[in-house]
């Protein structure tokens, strides 16, 4: 029964991927040259565990540059990364925190988008409004660039569903929500499938492209040992030569 379950998510996904990617290619030229481009793990979805919410399989991150449903709960742990790309239209670093209990909270980002200009600052939220259950994803809605910067981010506001199935023969964690934006008034989604406790197999779709990766996580022992969550990602990669980017993404989570 659960295999089935996660044959009819795979499905779904791949139909919906089918059917969006031809209307909305040409969305491509509406945000050429900016952040929305090539975005790589921002927000707690590019810190550990988190970002997996109860699937508990992987400490790694479970999405490329899309969103999952789960927020960030304890005001009391904070997290902060970086994200680049080969053609520089995604380079900056991100700081933010959570507050509420765990499956009803709201997460607030903070990114530099461009490190070269300190006052391109962008504000980002997610509120999660429903946890998961054995019978029901956790869901999400938010808004990425509240502050939109021309050229750089739209304002890009988002609802997002996310189930793990992790006692499944291939751990997997699936994500399917619709925003617009930097998102293109499409669905978006992705599947992330667990190689290993700290490595996830990642393939999504942002609502221009194709994103294909894999995360993984390790620890950095400073005061005390601090989870990192590393994501390489390669952007649009059914774009024809020259339209693809590969973007790197690290995330740390302080408590």
């Amino acid at each position: 029964m659960r295999a089935n379950s996660v044959l009819r998510v795979v499905l779904l996904f791949v139909l919906l991927m089918i059917f969006t990617v031809s209307p909305f290619s040409s969305a491509c030229a509406y945000v050429e040259g900016c952040l929305a481009k090539g975005v790589t793990s921002t927000g707690s979805d590019a810190t550990t565990r988190r970002g997996c919410g109860d699937c508990g399989y992987s400490e790694a991150a479970g999405i490329i540059s899309t969103h999952s449903a789960y927020a960030e709960y304890s005001k009391e742990s904070y997290f902060a990364g970086f994200s680049i790309n080969t053609d520089n239209t995604a380079q900056g670093v991100f700081a933010g925190t959570g507050i509420g209990k765990r499956g009803n909270s709201l997460e607030i980002t903070l990114t530099m988008a461009d490190v070269s200009r300190l006052s391109d600052f962008l504000v980002s939220a997610k509120y999660q409004f429903l946890s998961e259950t054995s019978s029901h994803p956790a869901m999400a809605v938010g808004i990425d660039a509240i502050n939109e910067i021309p050229q750089q981010m739209p304002l890009s506001p988002y609802i997002v569903a996310s189930k793990c199935f992790s006692k499944s023969t291939l751990p997997l964690l699936a994500s399917l929500g619709w925003g617009s934006g930097r998102f293109a008034n499409s669905f978006f989604g992705s599947l992330a499938v667990g190689l290993h406790r700290r490595c996830n197999f990642i393939v999504e779709y942002d609502g221009l492209g194709v994103n294909v990766g894999i995360s993984f996580a390790t620890e950095v022992p400073l005061v005390k040992s601090l989870p990192v969550v590393v994501a390489l990602g390669m952007h649009n990669v059914l774009a024809s030569k020259g339209k693809s980017t590969i973007g790197i993404g690290a995330g740390m989570r302080f408590h």
